[in-house]
């Protein structure tokens, strides 16, 4: 049970989230309410996108067994995987679950960590007890980093979404068969390609309701184009055929001593890019549903990266491929302005429904390659426009540029060479993951760097006030912050100094420290400790008692600050207050 204002309500509750401001031009904001039945057609929008991805879960079942039957098997748990994360994330309740419509889909983080597991002989067991591991290890990891923007700062974030569009490019070129020298995609092959484009874009810029379905309708349009070409997979009609309309897939337990070390290595090792995709997607609705977003908002990034550790979790115990944030389908939404709750719950049965029916999934599988190749091109721009939009949200400096710059660069190498990669470092051999470890390393190693300290001394007095003002101003401008920080500690030195003097205090030692996302403000001085801030005040108690006063003061002062804290030191007492910038 969460308690009133106790430890887990300030990291996860609800009421701490930062009130959103809907941004002009959107179809249809959160809480909006589409018709059913254009909802309806948005959710089987999204329904088509996520079914790009059923060939990761496809491929490592087919790495694992030749056995189609239990390839089918694994993909429909996979695909409840995926349901399961979509309907906890979007949960407005509770401390899990960001609130925020994100579909699901099958994270590519883990793939490297399959193919190892599956060629050292372990069978699906050993693979879900591998997710059930980094699942358990997402969770642990959503409270031991409490300073999520520290670790995974806004640029880390706009490097992982980036990459996620270089990975989807990537995908799209394996469906046209470019990432194979041994045949070049045939003329049929990219006339669907650029006509299923073209109508995309030409709906998507109609200034009509078909600009909503402007994926779908391309997709349609290119799939009706590919039978009349020929462009259809080899026996697609046996397979639909042979198909059953519905089976209940059966779980595979974990099977932990299946699980070998070189498997749990690469997949720890993905669980960075697994964490900072999940926050890179949150980052990016946040930002696009909040026309005064300037910064993430940590509760509900906190509470979505534990629904994602829980979602990953269970999908281990019942045999699934990993889940995570389907950013594809994101991006689509950001594209025609759909951004409502209600689409993506509708899209939960769906994946349901979709995953006890064998026929529909082969259905969706066997969808031609050239139209999955359309999709992923399509919707792989509006993603890395929204990762350099993250990139640049704040001022680049020398520090923040490396970090874009050597992850963009690590993940880009790998998308050119893979093959390399795939023989030196098969747990990294991705973009993204590869990528996202650089740039998160790259991050943490030079995080000591960026910290500032000043010092300065204050005698008590009838200028005191001012004089604290206009030294920590000076440093606001030296150190870049922001002004909405500078005037709060600004003001907070102030009153605290004047509170100081009135009590006659002779001398009070002032010291800053900046770091990554926050201004760390010291007083110390000698004497008796001043009094809890109050918690909530009255204009009454300026002519109460004297302690009635200083408690008011006090909040006065630090009503701003992230936290206040006091303690006693050798010499005297100190106050410790915390600004986020």
């Amino acid at each position: 049970m969460i308690l009133r204002d106790g430890p887990l309500e300030r990291f996860l509750g609800r009421s701490r989230d930062r009130r959103m401001q809907r941004p002009p031009g959107l179809a249809f904001w959160l809480d909006g309410e589409p018709p059913f039945p254009v909802a309806l057609g948005l959710a089987l929008q999204h329904l088509a996108v996520q079914s790009v991805y059923f060939v990761l879960p496809a491929a490592v079942g087919a790495a694992v067994t030749q056995d189609p039957a239990q390839v089918t098997r694994f993909l429909s748990l996979s695909i409840l995987a995926a349901a399961l994360w979509q309907a906890l994330q979007i949960i407005t309740r509770g401390p899990s679950g960001s609130g925020y419509p994100i579909p699901g889909t099958h994270t590519a983080a883990l793939l490297g960590a399959y193919l190892v597991a599956a060629q050292a002989g372990s069978g699906f067991g050993g693979i879900g007890a591998l997710v059930l591991l980094v699942g358990i290890a997402s969770v642990a990891l959503t409270f031991v980093l409490q300073r999520m923007r520290v670790f995974i700062p806004n640029e880390v974030a706009g490097v992982v979404v980036f990459l996620i569009g270089v990975a989807l490019i990537t995908l799209g070129t394996q469906q046209l068969g470019l990432q194979s020298l041994a045949a070049a995609p045939s003329g049929a092959a990219v006339a669907v390609v650029l006509a299923s484009l073209a109508v995309m874009v030409v709906a998507a810029l109609s200034r009509t309701a078909a600009a909503r379905f402007a994926v779908i309708i391309g997709a349609l349009v290119g799939v009706a184009l590919a039978l009349l070409l020929g462009e259809t997979p080899a026996g697609a009609a046996q397979v639909l055929a042979g198909s059953p309309w519905l089976a209940l897939p059966e779980p595979w337990l974990p099977d932990p001593g299946a699980v070998t070390p070189a498997a749990l290595l690469a997949a720890l090792l993905a669980l960075v890019a697994m964490k900072a995709t999940a926050a890179g997607s949150i980052v990016v609705i946040q930002r696009a549903a909040d026309a005064g977003w300037t910064r993430p908002d940590a509760p509900p990034l906190r509470r979505g990266l534990l629904a994602n550790g829980v979602a990953v979790a269970a999908a281990g115990l019942f045999g699934g491929a990993a889940p995570g944030p389907n950013t594809a389908a994101l991006g689509l939404s950001i594209a025609t302005g759909t951004l409502a709750r209600r689409i993506v719950w509708l899209g939960v049965p769906l994946l349901v429904v979709l995953a006890l029916c064998p026929k529909l999934v082969a259905l969706f599988v066997l969808m031609p390659g050239p139209v999955k190749a359309a999709m992923l091109f399509y919707v792989s721009g509006f993603i890395m426009a929204q990762g350099c939009q993250l990139v640049t949200a704040r001022l680049l400096d020398t520090r923040r540029t490396l970090i874009v710059a050597f992850g963009l660069t690590a993940g880009i190498a790998v998308a050119v060479a893979p093959q390399v990669f795939q023989q030196v470092l098969p747990a990294l051999a991705s973009p993204l993951a590869f990528g996202a470890m650089v740039a998160f390393l790259a991050n943490l190693v030079t995080l000591p760097l960026v910290a500032q300290r000043a010092e300065r001394r204050l005698a008590p007095g009838p200028g005191a006030a001012r004089e604290a003002a206009e030294w920590f101003a000076g440093l606001a401008g030296a150190w870049g912050l922001k002004p909405g920080t500078a005037r709060a500690a600004e003001h907070a030195l102030g009153e605290l100094a004047e509170l100081l003097a009135g009590r006659g205090v002779t001398e009070i030692g002032l010291s800053a420290r900046r770091a990554e996302d926050r201004v760390e403000l010291a007083l110390a001085w000698q004497g008796a400790p001043l009094p809890e801030r109050a918690r909530s005040v009255r204009p009454e108690d300026l002519l109460g008692p004297l302690e009635a006063q200083e408690r008011f003061a006090v909040w006065l002062a630090t009503r701003d600050a992230q936290s206040v804290t006091q303690s006693a030191v050798a010499d005297g007492q100190m106050l410790r207050l915390v600004f986020e910038d």
